[in-house]
């Protein structure tokens, strides 16, 4: 076949994984005529977005949040849980601390240390940017760590020395966010980790409809083949022979394409860097190795009753609870790892459930997903009963000899154990890292002009939706933006 019939012929594109970039890219280029096949390992098309039945009612088990813009910009998210009439629910910003006796916090000492916590993590992404903007954040080390600031601030702004403590154990809330404890945020790069300015809103029911709506032109135009594990990427030393790239799944099986976009988490990269024949670039290795990972995992409480809801005519039951770095829990939390609920009982029907959800981060979650992994279910609800009843006894309305305050299902998730998305959660950036910027463009640059390899995901997302669905759904069009550009320029150039 000439050069010129081979340009003229619109290229087959294989993706490796069917997420959210995944299915967005293939959307992108099934609209423009291309033929793409997608390789799933898993039985399921969706990745990190999935559900659960186990409570007895669908939950998220990946996804729960959608975070929002304050640009006057369209969120693609929010405009598909639009679309889809999936239901949203804006939180009533009340909050419940306990101290690290195990004792409430007065509502009007916890409102405002929070305020002022958030003023100072504010302040941080500030000082971030504006270092940034100035050389790049190297005139802040890149060993210091966002707690380091909040702790400096603290001491100026709080001459009370349990006020300071308090406010600082407050900062700790920070790890559920990023899925690391605060002090592993890399100061330098905290203005990275200002997702999107907007408001934080939770999806009532689940993601399945907004997948669905997303994953529709693949389903219905694309080849998607499941069950089909890639354990090797074949490249062409370049592209300009028209030679094509091969995937070769554990079946043994080879596929050629035009063009592979890789949409596999992180942590599956950093684990399989050597399955690119050649080795990717020097630059693109040290990319992909230098990003962090997080671990953040749920747990989901469901009792008989929203036993600590006493009007429930109103939502005035404060949606977030905090324990602080609990020392009344020795036996089963030595470390004292603070604990966090969000109240979803509080939903609106049918989808407000009595039920407490838990975010884990960091040890903790290790530590959870390691005791149960394999456990039968009698004994994984018992160990995580006993892991988490010091602090939901502590909830207004509690009596031990209630059935009303004993749990009727507990689910956990445990990504630990995923080998297929890289045994992690997603990217944060932690202390340690030298240019986490650049690290996220070189991956979004990959070797696709050169080599036809192209990489998406949370992990190559616009700075401010780095680790977030929006991330993966943007970065995936942008990938297939750039190979239909790169498409039409060298049919323009044959």
């Amino acid at each position: 076949m000439s050069r010129n019939n081979q340009n003229n012929k619109k290229p087959h594109v294989g993706i490796v994984g069917a997420g959210i970039s995944g299915l967005r890219c293939a959307d992108i280029l099934l609209s423009h005529g291309f033929k793409v096949t997608i390789l799933e390992a898993r039985n399921r098309i969706g990745g990190r977005i999935c559900q659960s039945d186990e409570l007895g009612y669908t939950v998220d088990i990946g996804a729960n949040w959608i975070h929002t813009w304050d640009s006057g910009d369209v969120h693609p998210i929010l405009k598909l849980a639009v679309e889809t009439k999936t239901p949203i629910h804006h939180w009533n910003g009340k909050q419940l601390i306990y101290d690290s006796m195990g004792m409430k916090l007065p509502d009007e000492e916890a409102d405002r240390l929070s305020t002022l916590l958030w003023k100072i993590i504010e302040e941080a992404f500030e000082a971030s940017a504006e270092a940034q903007k100035k050389d790049g954040g190297k005139s802040i080390s890149r060993d210091e760590s966002l707690y380091d600031f909040i702790t400096r601030r603290a001491a100026e702004e709080v001459p009370d020395e349990r006020e300071r403590r308090i406010l600082i154990q407050m900062s700790e809330m920070w790890g559920a966010y990023v899925g690391e404890p605060v002090w592993k945020q890399s100061l330098r790069f905290a203005w990275m980790e200002e997702c999107c300015g907007g408001e934080e809103v939770f999806v009532e029911s689940n993601y399945s409809a907004i997948l669905d709506r997303i994953s529709k032109p693949a389903r219905e135009q694309a080849e998607i083949i499941l069950n089909t594990k890639t354990v090797a990427v074949r490249t062409p030393d370049t592209r300009n022979l028209g030679q094509k790239v091969a995937v070769i799944t554990e079946d043994g099986k080879e596929y050629a394409f035009d063009h592979v976009v890789m949409t596999t988490p992180l942590g599956w990269l950093q684990k399989n860097l050597n399955c690119f024949e050649p080795a990717l670039p020097p630059r693109l290795c040290s990319a992909i190795n230098s990003l962090k990972l997080s671990q953040l995992e749920k747990v989901f409480i469901t009792f008989p009753s929203a036993f600590w809801i006493s009007d429930k005519a109103e939502d005035s039951f404060p949606a977030y609870t905090n324990w602080l770095s609990p020392s009344y829990a020795i036996d089963t939390n030595s470390h004292g790892w603070p604990q966090e609920i969000w109240n979803l009982a509080a939903l609106a029907p049918p989808n407000n459930h009595p039920t407490i959800l838990f975010y884990l981060y960091g040890d903790c979650s290790r530590h959870i997903v390691n005791s149960i992994y394999g456990l039968p279910a009698k004994e994984k609800f018992d160990f995580l009963n006993d892991f988490f009843a010091p602090y939901y006894s502590r909830l207004p309305g509690f009596d031990a000899k209630s059935e009303a305050c004993k749990p009727k299902a507990i689910l956990a998730t445990e990504w630990l154990k995923d080998d297929l998305c890289g045994n992690a959660a997603y990217c944060n950036f932690q202390v340690g890292v030298e240019e986490a910027d650049q690290d996220i463009l070189t991956i979004r640059k990959g070797c696709g002009e050169d080599r036809g390899l192209w990489f998406c995901g949370e992990h190559a997302a616009p700075f401010e939706e780095s680790g977030t669905v929006a991330g993966a759904y943007l970065s995936g069009e942008s990938v297939g933006e750039k190979i239909v550009a790169l498409h039409k320029r060298e049919i323009g150039a044959a």
